[in-house]
């Protein structure tokens, strides 16, 4: 009884201490300089003057001040999958600038359509009843982008999505679908600007703000890949549309005493009321976590989540399994208990001791030697020696 009791807690303890584990986060150190970037004025729209003060976020500094001179291997900042700065910096090779400054060909220029009449244009090969179109890009007013060192957001910079992977990432370039940010880490989720346009004067939509909304598979429906949007836990100020990126540091108090999370990544135009607003039209599917392991899905695990398979599952069946296994044998063991006078070996016991102690008997009446033929038992004979006188 004492050692059954013993080994219980030893089990018990040990479930606690896998499903109860917490791990040790380290406090980093904190990096300090005197170098920090001092506010400057500009003129703008030329005779509008502004103080711009630069921003640092995640070592990236925004608004910073140009050089006097345009340098064509000016350092730029690229993002990873996860949303992560990288700084990228040209090279000249064989005459040839090599990893430079992104070229956005006219994805953020604006289209308008100019007609000539013959009389306005009098082309030599023109009719006179001919009338000449032709499509005329119009530089965007950068006196704010200009300040944003991070590569922007393209449409050929998109990525495919979803289970069967053919569903275009618009209007998101990062981060990826399934990426795992950690907490404490900031990240940029960056988008492409166009494409939030008015229905009706395909203007460009001016304002945006950004949400971050806790995601969970229905169960009945987890094949037909329709989700639950529980809760919106982050959003975003209204901001301007054209900056087109937003900084988010990770916060522990979004995992909600949960070790990860999936949540979907959503940006909402100013057009667009928060009742009409579904995070999951255009939204990007990601995991936030707590941070303690690297982790990195293998081929199986993304076989499962491509079938539609989620870790919960697992999950449930880690935690269910050993507390199965403890519940059976307590009711064993009081099963046995409660039921020890009932319980008669006496017939087994007598059993086994017999066949320990039983006789053997004669050989002859072996069923081995019953037939053996054997000459019957004489004394030899025995030598007397001579008494001697």
């Amino acid at each position: 009884m004492h050692n059954f009791w013993l080994a219980l807690v030893v089990l018990l303890t040990g479930i606690s201490q896998v499903y109860g584990y917490r791990p040790v986060i380290r406090p980093k150190e904190k990096v300090t300089t005197s170098e920090e970037p001092e506010p400057w004025y500009r003129t703008i729209y030329g005779t509008q003057r502004e103080l711009v003060t630069p921003t640092v976020i995640a070592g990236v500094t925004f608004k910073a001040k140009p050089a006097p001179t345009p340098d064509s291997l000016q350092p730029w900042i690229t993002l990873n999958n996860l949303g992560e700065p990288k700084t990228v910096k040209p090279e000249i090779k064989n005459g040839h600038t090599k990893k430079g400054v992104p070229d956005y060909s006219t994805y953020f220029k604006a289209v308008s359509t100019r007609t000539w009449s013959y009389e306005e244009l009098q082309a030599h090969n023109m009719d006179p009843d001919e009338v000449h179109e032709e499509k005329i890009y119009i530089d965007e007013d950068d006196t704010y982008v200009s300040l944003n060192p991070v590569i922007r957001c393209t449409p050929d910079r998109y990525f495919n999505k979803g289970i069967s992977g053919d569903i275009p990432s618009e209007p998101f370039c990062t981060p990826r679908e399934n990426v795992q940010w950690k907490v404490g880490k900031i990240y940029f989720a960056t988008w492409y600007t166009h494409f939030f346009r008015d229905e009706h004067s395909d203007e460009v939509i001016d304002e945006v703000r950004v949400h971050l909304s806790y995601v969970k598979e229905r169960e009945s429906e987890k094949f037909q890949v329709k989700r639950d949007i529980p809760a919106t836990f982050f959003s975003s100020e209204w901001m301007r549309n054209d900056e087109g990126m937003l900084g988010i540091e990770i916060m522990q108090e979004w995992l909600d005493d949960y070790r990860t999370r999936k949540v979907v990544l959503s940006v909402q135009p100013i057009n667009i009321p928060d009742d009409e607003f579904d995070p999951l039209e255009h939204g990007v599917l990601i995991y936030i976590d707590q941070g303690s392991k690297v982790f990195k899905p293998t081929k199986d695990q993304l076989a499962l989540e491509k079938a539609g398979i989620t870790d919960n599952h697992w999950l449930y069946v880690a935690i269910t399994m050993p507390t199965v296994v403890v519940i059976a044998l307590v009711m064993m063991y009081f099963f046995l208990y409660a039921n020890g006078r009932y319980r008669d070996f006496s017939d087994i016991t007598r059993k086994a001791m017999n066949k320990k102690r039983r006789v053997i008997g004669k050989v002859s009446d072996m069923k081995k030697f019953k037939h053996m033929k054997n000459h019957k038992y004489t004394e030899l004979p025995t030598y007397k020696p001579d008494k001697q006188h």
